[in-house]
């Protein structure tokens, strides 16, 4: 059974093992090099037709060999990301504010998925058996914060304090970087197998924003994709790599993003008899058959599933797809 499935203001892909056999690779920190990734090319410019384009590349680069999916994304001979474990001391390095005890404290709230005040989750996570309850509470919730922004790694000013986010810079291998602004809320419950993303800003659109420009892909910092940084807190939970392969469940919660909504009212236009409007749990069923289904995985809050799978055959045991 492989679909993705909406519900109220979410999504959740159910993620399938597949039968190959397990791929073992060499995994690499190369931390001055810059993650490579393969551009989608079509020719049409419609953001849905854009959409499936790489939600069926996706889908195929799960199904297939890590071999084969580095030829699909012209990646070379491997498809696995260079960025493994729980990437504290290499995130901190590319200017990100991690892993500090006011971060953790300041996202805990998002992982309480019965709150009034936001996610009302609790039909759905008894039905998938999960509980609803943050860390804080004493649940298997555990909510990460990560900011590009205000790192130990930001050099400070003349007067030894933290600069204005616009001019703050960091350096790495003696080059020199500015911030992005970007930052993610992202959840997981290890023993559920399940990884939330909660509040995504992406670095390229952050840093957009922040620097009134559009940015170079070499002003980045190397680590940026959700993929990576899911794949990251995934890890941080985990105490050995028998659990790490338990993955079961992607989320996005709280989508306002403006494609992927247009994208999820076109896929309830496919649907028989058409729908308006999302529905409340269980939601409705998109087989990755079709263009829909192919159309949210591919949207720009449902990829990094895609890529968090593909990227990471060989921890996950094998191929697992959505």
């Amino acid at each position: 059974m492989r679909f993705l499935l909406w519900f109220a203001t979410s999504v959740l892909a159910l993620v399938v093992p597949d039968a190959l056999s397990n791929i073992t690779l060499t995994s690499t920190d190369e931390t001055c090099l810059h993650i490579r990734t393969g551009p989608v090319t079509t020719a049409d410019d419609d953001p849905w037709t854009l959409s499936v384009t790489r939600g069926t590349k996706l889908l195929q680069g799960m199904k297939v060999s890590d071999a084969e999916a580095a030829t699909l994304y012209n990646l070379g001979t491997t498809a696995e990301s260079r960025f493994d474990g729980d990437l504290i001391d290499q995130l901190r390095e590319w200017g990100y504010n991690d892993a500090t005890d006011a971060l953790a404290k300041q996202a805990d709230s998002e992982c309480n998925f019965d709150s009034q005040n936001g996610h009302m989750l609790k039909k759905a996570f008894g039905d998938l058996g999960m509980g609803t309850k943050s860390k804080s509470q004493g649940g298997l919730n555990q909510c990460f914060l990560i900011q590009h922004f205000d790192s130990p790694a930001v050099k400070k000013g003349d007067d030894g304090k933290m600069p204005a986010k616009a001019d703050q810079r960091y350096n790495v291998c003696d080059k020199e970087y500015r911030v992005t602004n970007a930052e993610h809320t992202i959840g997981v419950n290890a023993e559920a197998g399940a990884v939330f993303a909660i509040q995504l800003s992406s670095a390229a659109k952050a840093a957009r924003r922040l620097w009134k420009r559009v940015p170079l892909a070499d002003e980045l910092p190397a680590i940026r994709s959700v993929s990576d940084i899911a794949w990251a807190f995934w890890n941080r939970v985990h105490g050995d790599a028998e659990t790490l392969r338990n993955t079961r469940y992607l989320f996005v919660t709280m989508n306002i993003n403006k494609e992927t909504n247009q994208h999820v009212q076109r896929a309830l236009s496919t649907l028989d008899p058409p729908k308006g409007d999302v529905e409340v749990w269980p939601g409705h069923e998109f087989s990755m058959e079709t263009d829909a289904g192919k159309a949210l995985l591919g949207s720009p809050v449902g990829r990094w599933a895609g890529y968090f799978l593909m990227q990471h055959k060989r921890q996950l045991g094998g191929n697992k797809y959505i």
